[in-house]
């Protein structure tokens, strides 16, 4: 590809040609040639960097810091490495700002990428590319698409030369002030002619993952809705006085929904109906919160999602910290449980940093048909939990009312 600096020699050199023969000025033309000689030089030049390169980089992405909350400073890191036994010529790395986006990929989602990152928590591990694995080919692409990249090498950072078993680094920071799934891709190396005339594409770093946290509301500023509770009652009074059966005692059967624990399957129930069934049993002494999250399009605009998402991570820590057991469900159909233990904060901060708008699954609304109301999926394991909370806008809470066995114990918290 022809840098900024090689079209504008390449203009140049043929104006300079039809100037000549019209003009019948000599210098132009040797000019011209000269020129060309120069391009067929560095075009000579760049492939044989890109060969060189191709065979003896390494490319390595770390995350040091898998999970951030929001606003916190977080940074991932390239790193590039000779694993060659000659000196390595400077490499290009694209500007990474434009190749960071959000995802919300919700609770019932397998997070393997997620799963990825958090093996980088520490620093130990990495994702790394060698020069046997993934130097593909790249795709021939159109003229706009190489004025793009024409435009991003122009903004983009230079490593230096590597001599054998040197590498160099490269610091980039995460845009930590959107919650959410950030994923760091598409991230292109380049090598360059000597005279900078063109450049060609070595390879892609690999993905990175973030996951940053919501940052937690205090419940004081919710303002709470209808509800069967009286005027005045905190809600955590019921959480201390109603569940006081033991957590062995089986209540009955429930279809399986994602996060359940296998242990539970009802294996009987399998083999004559082939649908997936949980034991279902009464709450431990200690409580439990159903904790209701509308996530639905229909209910939320742009900062709305963000403060429901808010809320409802400050109600869910603040049920932890009185060692009650949360159940996270969205009006998707998801449906994760937390312990109140020493995981129990970072476990509901990174169920929720997944949640975003998002209507149920055709499958999952035809299965759960008869608890879809205003298009909501409510598939709670414990619908007669000592505590029912349902966070949702003003808006959330006209559109649908809740399935009986929930609504009856419901209380709605309606985003300020």
């Amino acid at each position: 590809m022809l840098s900024s600096r090689g079209r504008l020699l390449t203009v140049g050199s043929v104006g300079a040609a039809v100037a000549g023969l019209v003009y019948g000025v000599e210098e132009f033309v040797l000019l011209a040639t000269s020129a060309w000689v120069l391009l067929a030089i560095g075009a000579l030049g760049a492939r044989r960097r890109r060969r060189a390169l191709r065979r003896a980089l390494r490319l390595v992405v770390r995350v040091p810091a898998a999970e951030v909350a929001a606003g916190q400073p977080a940074l991932v890191e390239l790193r590039v490495s000779n694993a060659g036994r000659h000196r390595l010529p400077p490499v290009v790395v694209e500007e990474p700002r434009r190749h960071w986006s959000v995802s919300f990929p919700g609770l019932g989602a397998r997070h393997g990428a997620v799963a990825g990152a958090a093996d980088a928590r520490d620093g130990r591990t990495g994702r790394s590319t060698t020069s046997g694995d993934s130097f593909a080919a790249a795709p021939r692409r159109s003229r706009r698409e190489r004025a793009a990249a024409r435009r991003v090498m122009a903004r983009s950072s230079r490593l230096p030369d590597l001599a054998p078993g040197a590498d160099a680094a490269l610091w980039i920071a995460v845009p930590t002030a959107a919650r959410g799934l950030l994923t760091l891709s598409g991230v292109a190396l380049w090598c360059e002619d000597p005279f900078r005339l063109f450049g060609r594409r070595i390879t892609t770093a690999p993905p990175a993952h973030v996951v940053v946290y919501p940052t937690p509301a205090p419940p004081g500023r919710a303002a709470r809705g209808a509800g069967p509770h009286p005027a005045g009652r905190p809600w955590g009074a019921a959480t201390q006085s109603a569940n006081t059966m033991s957590g062995d005692e089986l209540s009955g059967l429930r279809p399986y929904a994602p996060g359940d624990r296998l242990t539970r399957l009802h294996w009987p129930a399998l083999a004559r109906s082939g649908e997936l069934v949980v034991r279902e049993f009464v709450e431990p002494r200690t409580g439990s919160l159903t904790l209701l999250v509308d996530v639905r399009p229909s209910a939320h605009d742009d900062r709305s999602i963000d403060e429901a998402i808010s809320l409802a991570a400050g109600l869910g820590i603040e049920a932890l910290q009185r060692a009650v057991t949360v159940e996270l469900c969205t009006s998707t159909g998801d449906r994760v449980v937390v312990a109140p233990n020493t995981a129990g904060r970072q476990t509901l901060l990174r169920a929720l940093a997944m949640l975003g708008p998002a209507s149920p699954a055709p499958a999952v609304a035809r299965r759960w048909g008869d608890r879809t109301t205003g298009g909501a999926v409510w598939a709670s394991g414990n619908p007669g939990g000592a505590e029912v909370l349902l966070v949702t806008t003003a808006r959330g809470a006209a559109q649908h009312s809740l399935p009986d066995v929930l609504g009856r114990r419901a209380e709605t918290v309606l985003v300020p």
